[in-house]
């Protein structure tokens, strides 16, 4: 349904129009982290639902400049903060019934003559397509990397022809890591 494109090796093959860009996206930064210094925002200041203090990176870093730019009215901000407020904590997508990760029961399995106990697990996906746009956002969920529980991954996968660039990407090759 969603063949927006083809994973490839950005330093060795070159773009081609059937490639995308996949960006997994964080959505704010403590600030005691390392990745403190990415952010254009680093001087503005919050807390966040868990009482932390945050700075805006990435995902929070972009509504913000979307705002200020008028690509996104604050109102629409406030709209959602509310709606997602009035949510129950069973509708939260980390605790909605149906995006659990599914994990089959361990089942004896033999590879290469060792035994092995097999299991399988289902990870879900919502895809989004944003209508004006080739854009897709992706959220997966899965394990937390640092915790217990489950967190939401959001992607964004941008097909390579709506990346405005110096240069025209389709022919070239990443020659620097960070750099096109």
């Amino acid at each position: 349904m969603f063949e927006y494109g083809l994973p490839c090796a950005t330093r060795q093959s070159p773009f081609s129009q059937n490639n995308y860009i996949e960006w997994q996206i964080g959505y704010d930064v403590d600030v005691n982290n390392e990745n403190l210094s990415l952010s254009t925002l680093a001087n503005e200041r919050f807390t966040s639902y868990n009482g932390k203090t945050k700075v805006f990176y990435e995902l929070s870093e972009c509504l913000y400049y979307f705002t200020q730019w008028g690509l996104i009215e604050i109102t629409a901000l406030r709209k959602l903060l509310t709606f997602l407020s009035a949510l129950e904590e069973d509708a939260l997508l980390t605790n909605h019934r149906d995006c659990k990760i599914k994990r089959t029961h361990p089942a004896e399995k033999t590879i290469n003559n060792i035994d092995f106990l097999q299991l399988t697990l289902e990870y879900p996906q919502l895809i989004y397509k944003f209508e004006q746009y080739e854009i897709i956002a992706e959220i997966t969920i899965r394990e937390k990397q640092r915790a217990i529980g489950t967190q939401p991954m959001l992607y964004f996968c941008i097909p390579i022809t709506e990346i405005n660039a110096n240069e025209n990407l389709i022919g070239r090759v990443r020659t620097i890591k960070g750099a096109w």
